[in-house]
């Protein structure tokens, strides 16, 4: 019986450093480089479709500044927990770091009536054609994409974000 309890030991705690290190890994970043005419970010307060070549042309014309890309839903749970954080962010960080929601997978009415009952004040697009989820590889809702003042994506989050992690990921965009 002994065997047998060691041997179930030793499984269980493989399963769980297994379980832990897959959770805790960085999950591969998609092979997606922004190109195209610059375009300017929407007032805070719309939310316009946009095509993929627009939202290229959204990270084009910010480079210069780190660019975190929130893809959400207004029926997603952690969406709601996590975009006053990221509003937060946005006045925080002021004109040196962009944040730009993309709605995606959802009604634009739902949308527009989920960023007004939380009052985001950052710029948010819809994601109308699923274009954007698409090239981004999107894997769950939320995820947060963190681009480079070059222009390069340089983290993926999935799931919701803590400030911490935020602030960690945008201070090493930063540099």
């Amino acid at each position: 019986m002994t065997t047998r309890r060691i041997a179930v030991a030793v499984v269980v705690t493989l399963a769980a450093a297994w379980a832990g290190w897959t959770a805790l890994r960085q999950p591969a970043l998609p092979d997606f480089v922004a190109s195209g005419e610059p375009v300017a970010l929407p007032d805070p307060g719309e939310l316009p479709a946009v095509s993929l070549d627009l939202f290229e042309g959204m990270l084009v014309g910010e480079r210069g500044r780190p660019v975190v890309v929130n893809i959400w839903a207004s029926w997603c749970a952690p969406c709601r927990t996590e975009m006053p954080l990221l509003d937060d962010a946005a006045r925080s960080y002021g004109s040196d770091v962009a944040i730009l929601g993309v709605a995606s997978k959802d009604d634009p009415g739902e949308a527009r009536r989920f960023l007004d009952d939380l009052g985001i004040t950052y710029p948010n697009v819809f994601d109308e054609s699923g274009q954007v989820r698409v090239a981004l590889g999107l894997t769950a809702y939320p995820t947060t994409y963190v681009f480079g003042t070059d222009g390069r994506l340089r983290a993926r989050v999935d799931g919701g974000i803590s400030e911490q992690r935020l602030a960690g990921l945008v201070e090493d965009a930063l540099r």
